[in-house]
């Protein structure tokens, strides 16, 4: 489990969790009966019960040591940080184990037609009848909806004049009737994103966290939490290749220039390590509120990360021309890197779209 992992050697939370190799399954048992798929979480919830630095160094001797993701979990590196800041007792006894074990594959549902950077001008409306939500409305660009068990979407539960003060943040069972899920075929021919129709969808209202019509404050932590794992899409990505290795390894390392493009990758390292140090910066200074660093990591980091591919490209050298179709190896690994990386700087939120809100939030300056 310490080689780079293809796509199809992922293995994701799910009801019905499929291990395309027996080393996986072992892999992911070992890594949740020690709770250290989520190593800072309270035992009881499944969590290895580390403190924070206990965790960050079990982390990086397992990022040191090329070690694979066991799961790969909206649930725990977005959902289940929210659900432990603003979920009450009962929510966090039901979901957070479950979340820890890879037991649901979760969905975000925030995107709607009319509402992708302007977040707050959500319309899927959700009326309380008793003690559930009727919920009608659509969803769009929502990544494997099709395949997911669970949503947490951001829904309408009120009509104010402040846009974001009517909102509510919801937890929805997808595997339920009057829920229609289209996957979007992209150029590459395949289909990760969604539009999701709800048609009168019924979800508990003791499955919205935090109070109704204040969705809008556990949305906005919920972003900072995506930011963070947006900023280190090198260790949790379908392949973590460092250019350095590739240098090493190709024909790169004997050719005209090599000197110039070897500098390129030492400054590149350089610049990684001074983004760890700010995201663990970024951490401690989260765990007592806001971080104005965490505005900034999601697009340093994904800036980088470009480089980090066109660095990894650029050390293939001649050895690039190999790359065959459908081929497994390490160099079409990088291929499909090179150009995913590509959506990096714009899912989640643009760069263009950072840049505005560390201007306004940390500069101060007008919009």
């Amino acid at each position: 489990m310490r080689t780079p992992m293809p796509v199809s050697e992922q293995v994701w939370a799910s009801s019905e969790i499929n291990f395309p190799t027996s080393d996986s399954k072992i892999w992911f048992d070992a890594m949740v009966s020690k709770g250290w798929c989520t190593p800072e979480w309270p035992v009881e919830y499944g969590g290895g019960g580390l403190s924070f630095e206990q965790a960050k160094i079990l982390r990086s001797r397992l990022k040191f040591f090329g070690c694979r993701p066991a799961q790969i979990n909206f649930g725990i590196s977005m959902l289940g940080p929210v659900i432990l800041e603003f979920g009450n007792d009962d929510q966090k006894k039901e979901f957070l184990p479950k979340i820890s074990r890879g037991e649901i594959w979760w969905c975000q549902g925030f995107s709607e037609p009319g509402a992708g950077s302007d977040l707050a001008n959500v319309s899927t409306s959700a009326e309380l009848k008793g003690n559930e939500y009727i919920i009608n409305g659509s969803k769009i660009w929502t990544s494997e909806a099709n395949k997911a068990d669970w949503m947490y979407c951001l829904v309408r539960t009120a009509k104010t004049e402040k846009k974001q003060a009517g909102i509510s943040f919801i937890l929805l069972n997808l595997r339920q009737p009057n829920i229609e899920i289209k996957p979007i075929k992209l150029l590459s021919g395949q289909s990760p994103f969604c539009q999701v129709f709800f048609d009168d969808v019924i979800a508990n209202e003791s499955h919205r966290i935090s109070d109704e019509n204040d969705g809008w404050k556990v949305a906005k932590r919920l972003l900072e939490f995506e930011r963070a794992m947006m900023a280190d899409l090198g260790s949790e990505g379908a392949v973590d290749i460092e250019p350095i290795r590739t240098f090493k390894n190709s024909q790169a390392l004997s050719a005209p220039g090599q000197l110039k493009l070897h500098k390129k990758i030492i400054k590149h390292e350089l610049r990684n390590h001074l983004i760890d140090l700010t995201m663990a910066r970024t951490a401690i200074e989260s765990k007592s509120g806001f971080s104005p660093a965490a505005l900034t990591l999601k697009y340093i980091s994904t800036e980088e990360t470009q480089t980090r591919w066109e660095l990894n490209v650029a050390s293939l050298g001649a050895g690039g021309l190999e790359i065959v179709e459908k081929s497994k190896d390490t160099k079409q690994e990088i291929a499909k890197s090179f150009f995913y990386s590509k959506a990096y700087t714009i899912a989640g939120g643009s760069s263009e779209v950072q840049l505005n809100i560390i201007s306004k939030h940390i500069l101060g300056l007008p919009t």
